[in-house]
């Protein structure tokens, strides 16, 4: 019987931890996506104190598959978005992607969008963007906001 409730015990605790995980989704090496819903990376990034980059692509965009594979595949970009953000992809053509480019009014696909989920939307980058480019975006969208990275767990402080 002890053995059944420690296997029982065990499985639960790898369950947990394989699915606590999953929240993020690698992009060709680079950039991790949070991958749970909307509602929840709004909860997550008001709890680490983030600003959010959501990236509104589809299957059948072009652009959209070269930001992917050229930009969001960068190394770089990827560690900083990591340590200063919490980037979500809104796949639109679901019913949650859809709410979500109405909600900002996107039109163009890929867009960029940056938003502090207390102040609202920071930063629309509509097109390509090269890593090196993006990365000086958002470093000046974080200067401008007077958001600095800080050590330790607590994510990034606001000096507002």
């Amino acid at each position: 019987m002890k053995t059944i409730v420690a296997f029982l015990i065990s499985a639960f605790l790898v369950t947990g931890i394989s699915s606590f995980k999953s929240d993020k989704v690698k992009s060709n090496g680079g950039t991790e996506f949070y991958s749970g819903s909307y509602d929840n990376l709004i909860r997550e990034a008001k709890k680490q104190k983030k600003m959010v980059i959501l990236d509104f692509w589809a299957s059948w965009c072009g652009p959209c598959q070269k930001l992917d594979r050229e930009t969001f595949s960068d190394k770089q970009l990827g560690n900083y978005i990591a340590q200063n953000y919490i980037i979500y992809k809104v796949d639109i053509d679901t019913f949650d992607g859809m709410e979500i480019v109405d909600r900002f009014a996107v039109d163009v696909f890929p867009t960029i969008l940056v938003f502090d989920p207390k102040e609202g939307s920071v930063g629309k980058y509509k097109g390509f963007y090269p890593a090196n480019y993006l990365q000086k975006e958002l470093e000046k969208i974080q200067t401008k906001y007077n958001y600095y990275p800080v050590s330790g767990k607590e994510g990034l402080a606001s000096n507002k």
